[in-house]
Parts: structure tokens; sequence; C-alpha cells
């Protein structure tokens, strides 16, 4: 059965690929081609003109042509001109959303079986995967913001979405909403260019003019944004979504980053020991593209490489997805908890603003990382920790808590993660909040709760003894490793470490 499937899905695709082909071998071979040069739009205009059937004859030639994948341009132009603005936004727009929602059908039914059987490696399965999770999280908001974009293909974003898990309704929504600035300023453009080329009015050129001034705004609405510091809803849904379907290299894992980028991120957010998490979250186009990077990591590359290139990306990727649920939350508050949770919160003396008003902040699966969506807990105690035996872990991964410490301007790198950790502890150590050593009959060390958590990595407080010692003066280390020397722990505030609270 599994094997019938595989013909049927198989057969699908290659009917799929024969149409799209037979469309290109249509413009080649035929005089249909002809009907898309100048000439041939004016012959199709004029015969428009005269025909009583000239909406219905045009929004099928236009239905058909989209579906096929040909290109729309001319249609456009020749709907402008035949229609005028008015007349030609409406049947432009008709005819565009029929033959991409006719397109998205066809990809569906035709093409989604047979790409996921073609593409059978585990990897990229992993991937597809993903993508499907991006596409039914993100679908309508990441597709309209890539719909308003004129440069983004047409005939991608019609064919694009039906291979991935997409509603049809966010589709279609996205779509209607998407194409119509797009089209009105083309038609605008077209009408008016062919009616400057035909009567050499003014009037003509000027909106030739403004339309080419409106299509450029639009082909710079990310870059305008971004100058602005406007956040657009979706964004980030159309940066993965958008990548996917006109990338399609970006199906392909990739050896295991370079962490520049979040270096940068990082220089431009913290400041420590809080983080700015409103400026992220209106600029986070950087981090999903850093966490984009992460995921698309190759396991095996990543297995390969040394020990230090693997810590430094664990301890990043735990950073990094961190930053992510809180802004994917932000501003945090409690109400986004049930009632068990927000009665447990309370009872833990957690506040308002503490990470632990998201539901399931360390166990969710929000964040994939080299191929797998994995959650906070899984990355530290699941890999960092078992796999490294490195206690000095727990001065570098941050969980958004003022007591947790601090998250540091830069990203961890292989070739000086050593003296990056080492840096940590001794400003761990340097903080009166997260140690002090107090002394007197007897003498008392003061640490952060998180010691006492993990106490065990360290090898008990015999352990922690002598950890803290060696970086310490010798009259200092002598008395944090005497046992009569007291330890104690800081209670723990779980206050985000927001610069704004």
């Amino acid at each position: 059965m599994a094997g019938m499937s595989r013909t049927h899905a198989t057969i699908r695709l290659v009917f799929l690929v024969l149409l799209l082909v037979g469309g290109f071998l249509i413009l080649r071979l035929t005089p249909a081609g002809d009907l898309l040069s100048r000439q041939g739009a004016l012959d199709v205009i004029a015969y428009l003109r005269a025909s009583t059937w000239a909406p219905i004859l045009f929004v099928i030639l236009y239905t058909v042509a989209v579906a096929l994948a040909l290109p729309g341009t001319i249609l456009t132009l020749t709907g402008g001109a035949v229609f005028g603005f008015w007349g030609g936004v409406l049947f432009n727009s008709i005819g565009a959303n029929l033959g991409a929602n006719l397109a998205f059908l066809l990809s569906r039914v035709l093409g989604r079986d047979g790409i996921r059987r073609l593409l059978r490696g585990e990897n990229i399965q992993k991937h597809m995967d993903r993508l499907d999770e991006v596409a039914e999280k993100h679908g309508f908001k990441g597709l309209l913001v890539l719909r308003l974009i004129p440069a983004v293909p047409f005939n991608a974003l019609n064919y694009g979405p039906g291979l991935t898990a997409m509603s049809w309704k966010a589709y279609a929504g996205a779509t209607v909403v998407g194409i119509l600035p797009g089209t009105a300023v083309y038609t605008l453009f077209a009408d008016a260019l062919l009616q400057g080329s035909q009567e050499a009015s003014r009037e003509a050129y000027l909106r030739a003019l403004l339309a080419g001034v409106l299509l450029a705004a639009l082909t710079l609405i990310p870059v305008l944004l971004k100058k602005m510091k406007i956040s657009l809803p979706g964004a980030t849904g159309a940066l993965v979504l958008g990548a996917v379907l006109w990338t399609p290299a970006s199906l392909a894992a990739q050896e295991v980053p370079d962490h520049a980028a979040f270096t940068r991120i990082l220089e431009q957010v913290v400041e420590s020991p809080l983080v700015d998490y409103a400026g992220l979250a209106e600029t986070r186009s950087d981090l999903d593209r850093y966490i984009a990077s992460l995921g698309n990591t190759d396991p095996s590359a990543l297995e390969r490489a040394p020990r230090e290139e693997r810590l430094a990306f664990w301890i990043n990727a735990y950073n990094a997805c961190m930053l992510k649920i809180v802004i994917d939350h932000y501003p945090i508050r409690s109400r986004g908890m049930g009632l068990i949770g927000r009665i447990r919160n309370q009872l833990a003396g957690r506040p308002a603003n503490s990470v632990w008003q998201i539901r399931d902040v360390f166990t969710t699966e929000h964040c994939t990382v080299a191929g797998e969506p994995r959650s906070q807990d899984e990355i530290e105690h699941e890999i960092i920790r078992p796999t490294f035996g490195d206690p000095r872990i727990h001065f570098a991964v941050n969980c958004a808590a003022r007591s947790c410490p601090v998250l540091w301007p830069e990203a961890y790198e292989a070739d000086r993660i050593d003296d990056q950790l080492d840096g940590a502890v001794e400003s761990f150590i340097d903080t009166p909040s997260q140690f002090t050593l107090e002394r007197g009959e007897p003498a008392t060390l003061h640490l952060n709760r998180v010691m006492d958590w993990y106490q065990d990595d360290f090898g008990g407080i015999p352990g922690l003894r002598d950890f803290f010692a060696k970086y310490l003066e010798p009259e200092q280390a002598r008395i944090v490793r005497s046992e009569d020397t007291q330890i104690s722990f800081y209670d723990y505030d779980w206050t985000l470490n927001d610069v704004s609270q």
C-alpha cells in the first residue's frame, strides 16, 4: 500500500511538472506567446474593447495564465488599458485571485505528496516538518507580508504555499488582501503608460510617474519599516516562509554557523546585567535569522565538530532561544496562564512579569535547533550538562531573570570559550548579589541559589568550595575551602531582567 501511495504521488507530481512545462512551451512554440508581446497585447486590447464579453473573457484568460505560471505583467497592463483604473483593478484582482487559488489547489493536490516522497532524506524531512509548522502558525501573516512586496516572485507565492501545510483559508485571505495594493499600482502604471504612449498627454505621464514612485515604495516596505523601527506583524513568519518558498537551497542542512550575527544582536540589546526586550521585539528579524541558521545546522556536522565548537553552539542556542520565547510573549502578563498556573505562580512568589508567566516556558519545544524542535530544558539538561560536564555553563546560560548570571553582549566562540567561561565566573564572583564572602566567626559564603540547585554538577558542597577557591586570592580561597565556613543561598529573584522594569 505504501508503494502504491508513493507511485500515485509521483505520478501527480510529474503531471504538475508537465502542466507547468506545457505552459512554458505554449509561450515559446505557439502563436499564443505573441499575445504577451507589446503588439500582441495591443491586439488583445483592441479585441476586448470591441467585445461585450470583455470582462468574462479577460478574467478567464488571466485565471488560466496565472494557473499555468505565465507572466502576468502584460495581462495587468491589458486590464488597465481595457477597463481603465477602477475596472482594471477589479478585473485584474478577480483574475489574479482565481488563478492564484487554482495554482494553490494544483500545487496542494498534485505536488505536495510527491515532493515529500521525492525528498526522502531524514534531515530534509525534518526541515519540511519545520516549514509546515511555520506555515500553520504564521501562514496568513507571513504570506500577507510577502504579497505586499512586488519584488517577491508572484508565481512562487502562488505555488509554494500549496507544498506546505498552510490552510486554504489563510492562503486565500492573505492573497486577497496582499495583492490588492500591488495590483492597484501596476494597473495605474499600465493604464497611464499606455495612455501616454498613445496620446503623449501630460496627465498620463504624471500618473505613470506616480505609479512608479508607489511601486518603489511597495518594494522598499521592509527597508522603510526597519529604518522606522516598526515591527510588521507576521514578519518573522514571512522571513522563514519566504526563504523556503523562493530559495530551495534553504532546505539543505548547513555546517555549524558563525556566531558573529548573534554578537551583533547582543551588542545592541544587552545593557548588562539587563536586556532591552522592547527594542529586540521591534527589530527581531536579525534574531529570527540567526535562530533559523541554528535550525538549519546539520546534526552530523555538529557532531563532528570539536568539543569547543559544540559547546559554544549549544550555549548560544540556549540564550538565543530564551530571548526568542521572551519576545514571543512580550510584554509578559500573568493573564496568559491558566487558573492553576496563576495559583502556582502566586504560591511560589513569582512576579507578574516573570518568565514563569509564559506557559511551559522551559518545557515547550518552541525553538528548532540542529533540525529538531527543542525546549530550554532539553538544551540545558539533556544536551549541555550531560554532554560537556562543565559546571561553568551555569554562569553562561541565561534564563531571563534578574538573579540569573548575566547575559554577555557577545556570543560564545569556540576559539576562546574557555577564557569566556572563566570571565563569566569571575564576573559572578565580583557581583555582591551573586557571591559574597562574609568574614566572621564563622565565616559565611553567600551564593546564588543556582549553585544550590545544581551543586551536584560541582561535586556537592565540597566541590563548590574547591571550584570557587580556584578563582580567589589565597586568603579568600583558604576561608572558602574551610569546612568551618558556612554556605547560604540567596533567594532567587525571577523578575524579568528587562531594562524597562
